[in-house]
Formats: structure tokens, sequence, C-alpha cells
């Protein structure tokens, strides 16, 4: 995965008559957490990050990782996918929709987003995985 720190500059406005001025910075960490959050509303994608354990965090960006520059961003995404669906059909989607949401919102074109699928989610694996896996009562 990609490095995640660093600000980028995404406007520098000096100021002028009665406008103010000022700048606008953007962390890395934006772009991942745009990023994960348009994997999300992907159908076929389960989770994000390496364990379903991992993906119930509250962490917005886990599983996702970005390399932003003036102009361009590559994102790196790890993906727990459902049982059955086209890999390549949802690969393509999930490409497409973090490319928009990214360009949309910070102006960086996404020029690659890498999928790591790590897991296939079955039917039913959920429902009652903390009794079955408890060692001690």
């Amino acid at each position: 995965m990609a490095k995640q720190d660093g600000k980028h500059v995404v406007e520098n406005k000096p100021p002028s008559g009665n406008e103010v001025g000022g700048s606008i910075e953007m962390s890395t960490d934006v772009v991942a957490t745009v990023a994960a959050l348009a994997a999300r509303d992907v159908p076929g994608i389960h989770a994000l990050g390496k364990s379903r354990l991992i993906a119930l965090r509250g962490d917005q960006k886990r599983g996702v990782a970005a390399e932003v520059g003036k102009e361009e961003a590559a994102i790196d995404v790890e993906v727990i996918i459902e049982h059955g669906v086209d890999i390549r059909e949802v690969g393509g989607q999930l490409r497409r929709r973090i490319a928009e949401e990214v360009d949309k919102m910070t102006g960086r074109k996404v020029v690659e987003v890498n999928i790591d699928i790590v897991d296939v989610h079955l039917p039913g694996e959920d429902k009652g995985a903390e009794v079955d896996t408890a060692r001690v009562r």
C-alpha cells in the first residue's frame, strides 16, 4: 500500500479587492477516506481491509491507501468481496466509482486503482460468529 501522509495544496488564493485570500490544503488521508467511502457504495464489496474484524472498527480509510500529486492520485484498496459476484465487473465498477468521487471532491485525476481481493464473504458467515469463536464462558 502507498504511504499516507503529507499535505497537498488545493488552492492558494491571494487577497484581491473585497475577496479574502488564503489557502486550502488537504491531507493524503482525505483522498484515502474519499476513496474508501466510494468503495463501500459498490455492490459486491462486502468490506474493506484484510479482515472483517478490522472493517468493523471506526477507521473510515481502513484498507485504502493513496498516493497524491499536484494533479493526479493513485489508490490501493484491499477488499472482501461477496461470494458469487463477477470479480472483473465489480473491479471495474470499483475503479470507476473511486475515480469519479476522488476527482469530484479533490480535483485529482485518478490514474490508477489497484485492487487486492483479500477474502470472499460467504452467505451467512457473520451469523453466530461470536458464539462459535468463544474459547471461554
